[in-house]
């Protein structure tokens, strides 16, 4: 390392603070006169100010109700427009809600803006949607009956429970938490004079800017949209995207402001919030029940008219000004060198070091705060240095640990790192089992070949788990016998760490470090900092891996997906005509399923589905395969199973299944299995044998279903 740069001054005066002299000249000959004329000339014009300013904000209100009003009506042309195309009509009258949902997604790739697209009936019964939800009765209120009733075109905003918005979209009901606040148009379907159903169309205004930011566009003000069931739970549902906005969504409604909405009054006038004073205009927000569901308003900071006064006040003392400058100039015309020289010599260090120079030191000798201040700039230049060589050594650190997501790989990487990093002797990566009991060591570097796993509370590993803090332990020399007894290296060490490897309070695991010298104080920060890192690579690792597990699996029943079906298929039929063994595909579709979803709910439908799944996890080997093939159809693949103990199997599955009791039914489930076995069938390929299953089963659908059907050649 270099000669470092040495940039020195010194004055010769007494030692009096430059705070002082400053504050004593500019306070006396023109601070002191221009602040108090500002006080009452601020005073004096800040009432009228207000007054205009009331009145301007409630002039803004209005122009935020046209902007909502304007994508109301903009909804409403989209939507009048598509009732009246006649495939709609058709696809009513002929309750296609396939058709339907095709013309919604057409519909929705325009207007991305709508978030609610449904078709109902003339009873309010769900047609289509962009989901596959359909037969439900839809309730808003007032809106929709009326709306059908009348058959003209309705608008209103409303609040809607989260399940409501479910049914129409999963991600959007992630935007709410309770309740979210639509606005709903509401278009009847005629048919000459008769109403034959409607079409609902929603933007849902909870958690989205996009009227908050027009408003703020166009008028330079806040808006704010409150809502809830009752005043005390009315909440901030809308509000724009500012980089420091006065509204945050979910915020409760002011009192003062909750006070006079509550019995339908608007409210024009100021609010302090967070400590702030604003300006604001609200007016109450009602359903199509004439109920108040919240509150619609805009707001400005009362500053903005506070710098209207400043501004009038600086022109009517500007004089005064000038005249107090020109004297203060003269006054403060001696401090001048004072104050320029060692802030000239700082600037200078500065300049330097923001250019990369890094070994620079400043030596000021005044007696007042600018040698402080060259004494900090020291403090501060060497604590950057350490800070930056930190920094460098830490990103090295991130960038190896995102380099891969491989579960095995990132544990050797992560344990080569923490063991150079801290110059480390040995090291050990122990990872928690997934009931959290138990310990078991994966890599290891400078320690004997096996080390036993340990419970959770065992050892030092196990304690820094359990209790998810680290512990750093100087072990006194021992014999190599004794140090074995600790189980995990032959040479004693000076110092071991156990640092617990935690993400968002879940222990994934913990590193161990040893070291035959005790560890330097750099080295023990170092060691949160690796937990971090560590951590975090790791959750995503282990995440990666379980969701490569799930890739494979159905969500609702814990059976083999479709796709991992036929890549498993692919293989078992290769083996299968390799080695001349039977193949036998085995296919069940539950009986009436759609009529007990249509009359219990398809959460009821979703449990009989899982009844199935379960049944077959039951019975079927380790060697077979049971999978979900879609809705309520599953597909079972045995191995080396012949036409004769594949139909068993088929007929003691459709037993269980029809013995199973569902306390909320009041019939029992039943299903039908169609059975194809190869070479018995001369299928060229696995699709053919499951061709030739599907026939089987639907012959035994046709048959009187609860059944099951073998195919056969000779009478296929």
């Amino acid at each position: 390392m270099g000669p470092r740069k040495k940039f020195e001054m010194r004055l010769l005066r007494p030692r009096l603070g430059v705070g002082t002299k400053t504050l004593i000249a500019l306070s006396i000959v023109f601070w002191v006169p221009v602040s108090v004329l500002a006080v009452i000339l601020f005073y004096l014009f800040q009432g009228l100010l207000y007054d205009e300013g009331v009145n301007s904000i409630k002039v803004n209100l209005k122009g935020a109700q046209e902007v909502c009003e304007g994508q109301i009506n903009l909804v409403k042309g989209i939507s009048q427009q598509f009732v009246a195309r006649e495939d709609v009509k058709d696809a009513i009258l002929k309750r296609d809600g396939s058709r339907l949902q095709t013309l919604l997604f057409e519909l929705t790739k325009n207007n991305s803006y709508i978030d609610i697209l449904t078709v109902v009936d003339s009873h309010q019964r769900v047609i289509s949607r962009r989901t596959d939800r359909r037969g439900d009765i839809l309730s808003i209120n007032g809106l929709l009956s009326g709306a059908l009733f009348s058959g003209k075109q309705s608008s209103s905003t409303e609040l809607v429970s989260r399940e409501f918005l479910k049914n129409e979209d999963e991600e959007l009901a992630k935007r709410v938490k309770d309740l979210g606040l639509v606005q709903f148009v509401v278009s009847p379907v005629k048919d000459g004079e008769k109403t034959i159903g409607a079409l609902v169309a929603g933007s849902l205004l909870t958690g989205d800017p996009w009227l908050g930011n027009a408003v703020y566009k166009r008028f330079g003000v806040e808006m704010a949209l409150f809502a809830g069931q009752t005043p005390q739970t009315f909440l901030l549902h809308s509000t724009a995207s500012l980089p420091r906005s006065t509204w945050a969504v979910g915020q409760s409604m002011p009192e003062k402001l909750r006070e006079e909405i509550a019995f339908g009054r608007p409210y024009y006038g100021t609010l302090t919030i967070d400590g702030s004073e604003h300006l604001v205009a609200y007016e109450p927000l009602m359903d199509s029940n004439n109920s108040i569901i919240g509150a619609i308003g805009v707001s400005m900071p009362a500053k903005k008219i506070q710098s209207i006064v400043f501004y009038n006040i600086g022109k009517s003392i500007f004089v005064v000004a000038l005249v107090g400058l020109v004297i203060s100039i003269v006054i403060t015309a001696f401090v001048k060198a004072d104050i320029t020289r060692p802030l000239n010599t700082l600037t200078s260090a500065m300049d330097a070091f923001g250019r990369g120079e890094r070994d620079i030191v400043v030596e000021i000798k005044t007696g007042d705060q600018f040698e402080t201040l060259g004494e900090g700039f020291n403090r501060m230049a060497e604590g950057i240095r350490k800070k930056e060589e930190r920094l460098k050594k830490h990103n090295e650190i991130a960038k190896l640990l995102m380099s891969t997501l491989d579960l095995r790989e990132l544990m050797e990487k992560m344990l080569n790192i923490a063991v150079n990093v801290t110059e480390s002797h040995m090291g050990i990566v122990y990872l928690c089992e997934e009931d959290n009991t138990r310990l078991v060591p994966r890599v290891m570097y400078g320690t004997r070949a096996e080390i036993k796993s340990l419970q959770m509370g065992e050892g030092y590993p196990g304690r820094a788990a359990k209790e998810n803090r680290k512990f750093i332990i100087s072990l006194p020399q021992r014999t190599v016998d004794e140090v074995l007894e600790l189980g995990f290296i032959a040479t004693p060490p000076g110092q071991v760490a156990y640092i617990p490897l935690s993400y968002r309070e879940r222990v994934l695991g913990v590193l161990v470090l040893g070291s035959i010298n005790e560890y330097t104080e750099d080295e023990v920060n170092l060691f949160d900092y690796l937990a971090n890192q560590i951590s975090i690579a790791l959750d995503n690792a282990i995440m990666h891996q379980r969701i490569q597990e799930l890739s494979i699996t159905d969500a609702l029943t814990g059976l083999y997906n479709r796709r991992y079906l036929n890549s498993r298929l692919e293989e078992e039929w290769a083996r299968a005509l390799r080695h001349g063994k039977p193949l036998s595909i085995l296919l069940f579709d539950v009986d009436n399923f759609k009529s007990i979803n249509d009359t219990y709910g398809h959460d009821k439908g979703d449990e009989v589905l899982k009844g199935v799944a379960s049944i077959l996890k039951e019975n079927v080997r380790k060697e077979d395969l049971a999978s979900r093939y879609g809705g309520e159809e599953f597909v079972v693949v045995l191995v080396d199973t012949d036409l004769e103990d594949a139909r068993k199997f088929g007929e003691r599955i459709r037993e269980c299944v029809k013995a199973r009791v569902y306390e909320w039914m009041d019939r029992n489930v039943t299903i039908s299995v169609g059975v194809a076995t190869y070479p018995r069938i001369k299928a060229t390929n696995y699709e053919e044998l499951i061709q030739f299953a599907d026939q089987a089963m639907y012959r035994a659908k046709v048959g009187g279903k609860d059944r099951v059907i073998v195919y056969e050649e000779e009478k296929g």
